[in-house]
C-alpha cells in the first residue's frame, strides 16, 4: 500500500505538471475575482475600519487555502480514473492488494497532496499580500492552522472520493474538474460573502466540510484585528457577514466545536466511502 501511495504522490507532482496547475485553478479564479472586483467593493463597505484592507486580505487567504484543499485533492484523485481507464487498477489488484486497501491508498496520497498544496498556497498568498498590503499573520495561528488544513484535506478528499466512484472516463473527469474548480469558491463563500447569501444557500455552504475549515482559518487570522479594533456589536456583524463563525440551530460555533464538526463529517464520509468500496468489491466478485 505504501508503494502505491508513493507512486500516486510522484505521479501528481512530477508526471502531471498541467494537472497540478489545473488543480490550482479554483484558487486562482478566486484570487483574480478578489483583486479585480471584490476587493474595492468590500473595502468601501468596511471603510469605517482602519485596517479594512488587511482584514479582507486575511479573509481571502483563508478562503483561497480552503479552495486549494478541494481542487487539489480532486485532481489528485484523477489517478483513480486514469487507473480504471487504463486497467492499471486491475493490475494493481493482482499484487494481492484488496479494493478497499487500494482506495485507502488513493485517499491517503490525495489527502497528503491536498495538505501540502494548501501550505504552498498559504505561503504564496500570504507572501503576496504581505508585499503588496503589508499584512501581518498572527504568529500564534500557524500551528492550529496546520491542524485545520489537515482536517480539511482529509474531509475534502473523502468527499471527492465519493464523486470519483461514479466517474469512469478521463473526459468526464476533466469536465467535472473545471466545474468543481469554479464551484469551490461558492462552497466556501468566497465569491459572495456568507452574510449576503440566502438562508438556503447558507445551509448548502454548511454541508461542505471545507467551509468549516475556511471559517476556522478566518477566525484564526482575523481574531487579533477584530478583538483590538472593533466594538462588540460591529465584531458580531463582521463575524456573521464574513462567515468567521457558523451558527447551527442558533448556536455560534467556537473553533473547537468547528473542529468537532469537521471530524464528525470525516467519520460520516468514511462510512460512506467504506460502504461504496464494499459494494464495488462485491460487484466485482459476482
Amino acid at each position: 500500500m505504501f508503494a502505491l501511495i508513493r507512486r500516486n504522490i510522484k505521479i501528481y507532482f512530477f508526471s502531471n505538471i498541467p494537472g497540478v496547475i489545473m488543480s490550482c485553478l479554483g484558487a486562482l479564479i478566486s484570487f483574480f475575482i478578489y483583486i479585480g472586483f471584490l476587493q474595492q467593493n468590500l473595502e468601501s463597505s468596511w471603510s469605517h475600519i482602519s485596517d479594512a484592507t488587511q482584514l479582507l486580505d486575511l479573509w481571502m487567504i483563508a478562503g483561497i487555502v480552503s479552495i486549494a484543499g478541494i481542487t487539489t485533492s480532486f485532481q489528485a484523485l484523477g489517478q483513480v480514473v486514469n487507473d480504471k481507464e487504463s486497467r492499471a487498477a486491475d493490475d494493481i489488484r493482482l499484487t494481492d492488494i484488496s479494493y478497499s486497501t487500494q482506495n485507502l491508498a488513493y485517499v491517503l496520497s490525495s489527502s497528503f497532496i491536498s495538505f501540502i498544496m494548501q501550505i504552498i498556497t498559504f505561503i504564496v498568498m500570504s507572501g503576496y499580500f504581505t508585499m503588496v498590503n503589508k499584512i501581518s499573520i498572527p504568529s500564534d495561528s500557524y500551528l492550529p492552522m496546520l491542524g485545520f488544513m489537515l482536517l480539511g484535506a482529509i474531509a475534502a478528499t473523502l468527499l471527492n472520493e465519493i464523486i470519483i466512484f461514479f466517474i469512469h472516463s478521463s473526459t468526464t473527469f476533466s469536465r467535472l474538474s473545471a466545474v468543481i474548480g469554479a464551484a469551490a469558491g461558492f462552497a466556501v463563500a468566497i465569491y459572495m460573502p456568507y452574510g449576503t447569501l440566502s438562508s438556503g444557500a447558507q445551509t448548502l455552504v454548511k454541508l461542505v466540510p471545507s467551509s468549516y475549515e475556511a471559517s476556522a482559518l478566518r477566525s484564526l487570522l482575523l481574531n487579533k484585528i477584530s478583538n483590538n479594533q472593533m466594538p462588540a456589536s460591529m465584531r458580531q456583524s463582521m463575524i456573521n457577514y464574513l462567515g468567521i463563525h457558523f451558527k447551527i440551530w442558533g448556536h455560534q460555533l467556537t473553533r473547537l466545536e468547528t473542529a468537532y464538526v469537521i471530524f464528525g463529517m470525516i467519520v460520516l464520509l468514511i462510512v460512506i466511502v467504506v460502504g461504496l468500496s464494499y459494494l464495488a468489491d462485491r460487484k466485482r466478485k459476482i
